[in-house]
């Protein structure tokens, strides 16, 4: 079953709908379907065939969704890539897979091969009518990449079918609805953006796209629109606080904020509640899997060191290094099982063989579960902290951290260490630089002297991935750049 398939139905029941509105631009469900076909055929007549793969590269827009939507329809597999991708980055991205064409609105394609379109050849009238090709429910629908927090990202694909599934795990978790107007500050570009968006057009919502985010502008486009559906990160969830500060409550009509992409703070979710909606929620998930847990303001309240509850049909383990399942409550490794998941990783064996084992996947966290199905993350397999022989999680020093009112974020990563093995360091961004002396004195207060920082660094604004969440290696190679130019280990 191809996921555009719906579009048609759509044009005839909700044919005076809003499923696009993009900067006063408005395009109904009605509109949405011929623009599919006229799109999908200027596709086929530049060469595009099933199973391509077909590289994007657009700001967000009303044409960027109309293409993907095109490209799914024609048979292709989407490759989003983001549009201010230097030509150097591009060469390195394309570098193990072959793509057919790059769609993009100002470079040229990365080689004489490769077809360059612009959103502006695909997105008008059509010379011939669209030939619909026939597209399995396992035909690709999307090259994938992990995060990328802690190394090179990883590419896997996911079907038309796995992606119907992804997208019903959202619906049923958040309670999506044809009724909602959704909002999703990730770009259309990476993963959860593009997903989202796509999945909404397929209840029949409308999906709405704003181009600037600046906090007031922000506040009263989501009132003037009616968002009743906002996807944010927790650095946007932050601004828009502050912003917020002795104001009332800025999205009170709001059905759902959820907040994803890296943990929160149980004092950062109940700020949120106070000051921007009462109904903000928190998931977690990864970009291979999608949703794994939810938590609601009732559940953030129950347990508020926890995630969220793993959902309906995951189901989640902890085990040990052995791979046996751990009693409730035991830090392990954690395992997640259920349809729709990628086999592997298309280009790396070996971390296929770390992730993917026996039908469960393996996201590379530390965590436990309570027995009523909660989960409480500990931090990254790989990234445990051995001071003489005492382990600890670098997420326990960053809750301390947070705990602060002046650290508004933190990151701690294990550092080798000539006498201890491996020590904490710790880099925070600061609402006051003045804090930084007696962040040290505070951690000793609350933590055990060896998981207390050795350095504590702090930082303009943290490297992130396009979801909002902290890239640590760029962390470690800052810290190795400072210590080459001073010559000394902390």
């Amino acid at each position: 079953m191809n996921i555009a398939d719906i579009l048609d139905e759509y044009a005839t029941t909700r044919s005076h709908h809003p499923a696009i509105e993009d900067d006063g631009r408005v395009i109904t469900y009605g509109e949405l379907a011929p623009a599919l076909d006229a799109a999908a055929s200027n596709l086929q007549a530049a060469g595009i065939a099933p199973g391509d793969l077909v590289a994007v590269m657009l700001e967000d827009s009303a044409d960027h969704l109309i293409i993907l939507c095109a490209l799914a329809r024609a048979g292709a597999c989407i490759y989003s890539l983001g549009p201010n991708l230097s030509a150097s980055g591009l060469t390195d991205r394309l570098d193990s897979i072959t793509v057919k064409a790059v769609i993009t609105r100002n470079r040229p394609g990365p080689a004489r091969e490769t077809i360059c379109l612009r959103p502006e050849e695909i997105c008008q009238p059509a010379a011939a009518p669209f030939k619909r090709p026939g597209v399995s429910g396992d035909h690709p629908l999307l090259y994938n990449q992990s995060s990328g927090t802690t190394g090179r990202p990883k590419s896997f694909f996911r079907s038309h079918d796995e992606f119907v599934i992804w997208a019903r795990r959202y619906t049923n978790a958040q309670g999506w609805s044809a009724d909602d107007r959704c909002l999703c500050l990730t770009r259309m570009s990476f993963n959860v953006g593009r997903s989202i968006s796509l999945a909404m057009l397929r209840l029949g919502a409308t999906v709405v796209i704003i181009r600037s985010q600046e906090p007031e502008e922000f506040a009263a486009f989501v009132r003037e629109k009616r968002i009743t559906y906002l996807k944010l990160a927790p650095s946007q969830m932050i601004v828009l606080m502050e912003y917020a500060k002795e104001k009332p409550a800025l999205f009170p009509n709001l059905r759902a904020m959820v907040v994803g992409s890296a943990p929160v703070t149980n004092d950062q979710r109940k700020l949120a509640r106070q000051r921007l909606t009462p109904n903000c929620f928190e998931q977690m998930g990864s970009n291979e899997a999608g949703l794994l847990a939810f938590a609601t303001p009732a559940d953030q309240d129950a347990h508020p060191q926890s995630v969220g509850r793993v959902i309906g049909d995951i189901e989640a383990e902890i085990v040990d290094g052995d791979d046996t399942p751990l009693a409730i409550g035991e830090v392990g490794h954690l395992r997640f099982r259920a349809a729709g998941y990628p086999a592997g990783y298309v280009d790396d064996a070996q971390a296929s063989r770390r992730a993917f084992r026996g039908g469960w996947f393996y996201p590379g966290d530390l965590a436990a579960i309570n027995g009523e199905g909660y989960l409480f993350l500990k931090g990254r397999a790989d990234d445990v902290i051995n001071n003489s022989g005492i382990k600890f999680y670098p997420i326990e020093v960053e809750t301390v951290l947070l705990s602060h009112d002046a650290v508004t974020e933190a990151a701690v990563i294990d550092w080798p260490h000539d006498e201890f093995g491996s020590v904490a360091i710790a880099f925070v961004v600061l609402a006051s630089k003045s804090a930084l002396k007696e962040l040290l004195h505070y951690c000793a207060q609350r933590m055990g002297a060896y998981k207390v920082p050795v350095r504590i660094v702090a930082v303009a604004e943290m490297p992130k991935n396009p979801m909002g969440k902290i890239l640590k290696r760029e962390l470690k190679q800052t810290l190795f750049r400072q210590i080459y130019a001073n010559g000394s280990n902390p």
